[in-house]
């Protein structure tokens, strides 16, 4: 009770976003992970998230996390073959027409995680209701309650693409953890019906020791005939990025790009066992800040070479 008051203190509650971000994750990570967060000398993997949090700051970063700048990211990487269909971008609900849409869709904020509307057929759509949670989706921001700063600057949007799942196929969504442009892990999630299922592995489909919530894969698990392919896209996708989790999704045998992801769970996870956090975070070298320029003494005169 204790902890999820505190949760609530800081992320739930107007007061928490008065908080300087490093001050807001030393407290944050203590209550969610269970430890002191080490940021002179961060070592374990979501420690690791926290400092890419705090200093690492680029353009690019807000780009790719925008689920709708991204797919322009994507198209000059690799070209328009792995993105779903994108049936409309809209700025606010009551801009979309649901007699221009195909019967089934999937509506998302653009900005955030885990904000969507699967619709199977749009007479059974409850859409007063999914106005009501996109206007919703809309005023939120990920930044103030986990201060990803890679949300900070994304323009909400409504997008609406293909349902890929629409007639009760199975996804599989391959999550390629990236370190410096290579792909050195694979999180491979099973999503059919009601049933989830997820195993973290090598890139030769062994186990590796990662405890998830969810039930496990069925051991042993077959490379698919794809694998290499999206080993090759994550690679292309990465490149240039000290960490990055390329989430790729297969269904009837077709790879599709789902999203790229720097700050997986926000760092905010306690991982189990709390050995495999430093496993993954040996991986992750941060990159070297450059040095903040002294100021000026007064009167002091600059030297010409």
């Amino acid at each position: 009770m204790v902890k999820k008051i505190l949760v609530f203190l800081l992320m739930g509650s107007f007061l928490g976003r008065f908080f300087p971000d490093r001050i807001f994750l030393l407290l944050l990570y203590q209550i969610r992970v269970g430890k002191r967060l080490n940021l002179r000398n961060p070592r374990s993997f979501t420690e690791k998230i926290q400092w890419l949090k705090l200093n690492w700051r680029d353009d690019i970063i807000t780009r790719c996390s925008d689920k709708y700048q991204v797919r322009k990211f994507v198209e000059e990487r690799i070209g328009p073959e792995i993105l779903k269909e994108l049936y409309g971008v809209y700025e606010k609900p009551e801009d979309i027409d649901l007699t221009k849409l195909p019967d089934a869709f999937v509506l998302k904020a653009n900005h955030g995680c885990k904000q969507n509307i699967f619709c199977k057929k749009k007479s059974d759509l409850d859409w007063n209701h999914s106005v009501g949670l996109l206007k919703k989706y809309l005023k939120e921001n990920l930044y103030p309650t986990t201060r990803e700063w890679a949300y900070k600057n994304i323009v909400p949007r409504i997008i609406c693409e293909e349902y890929l799942t629409k007639n009760g196929e199975t996804l599989y969504e391959y999550c390629f953890y990236c370190y410096d442009g290579v792909p050195r892990l694979v999180e491979i999630n099973e999503y059919q019906a009601e049933l989830h299922r997820v195993n973290m592995f090598d890139l030769g489909l062994n186990l590796l020791e990662n405890r998830y919530g969810s039930l496990p894969l069925p051991q042993p698990v077959i490379r698919p005939p794809q694998f290499d392919r999206m080993l090759e896209y994550s690679t292309i996708l990465s490149k240039g990025f000290p960490f990055l989790r390329v989430d790729l999704l297969c269904v009837n045998n077709r790879i599709y790009f789902g999203e790229m992801t720097f700050f997986p769970l926000a760092g905010l996870l306690k991982i189990s066992p709390e050995s495999f956090d430093y496993f993954l975070g040996a991986y992750l070298q941060l990159p070297v800040l450059p040095p903040v320029p002294e100021p000026s003494q007064p009167g002091q005169k600059r030297m010409n070479n």
